[in-house]
């Protein structure tokens, strides 16, 4: 009688145990991933822009920093660098209104 009772309660201990596991796995499976901030030269890619297209609506403050990019430019550099989140900047460019490229339009000689 007393090894029925400690198998009884082997298996409900155990049957607790996996209750907990598919519990854990049920909320795993709905938990949202976050969306992946890649360099410049990748987001351009999945966005299908250009580099100073994409610079352009970062600095003018069209993409929300944190969100759609993180600016990982050190103390010491001049030169800024950018992570980009293309999930987040594409929905977010949809939605709103892009700033175009300023380029400064060199003039040829004509001879």
């Amino acid at each position: 009688m007393d090894q029925n009772l400690q198998v009884s309660s082997a298996l409900r201990d155990i049957t607790l145990r996996l209750d907990r596991l598919q519990a854990d796995v049920a909320r795993l499976a709905q938990a949202k991933v976050p969306d992946r901030f890649v360099p410049l030269n990748e987001a351009m890619r999945h966005l299908h822009c250009g580099r100073d297209w994409l610079v352009a609506q970062i600095k003018a403050e069209v993409l929300r920093p944190g969100i759609d990019f993180i600016d990982r430019t050190s103390t010491s550099s001049t030169r800024k660098r950018y992570l980009v989140n293309p999930v987040s900047a594409l929905r977010w460019l949809n939605g709103s209104s892009p700033v175009g490229v300023r380029s400064s339009k060199i003039l040829s000689k004509v001879i």
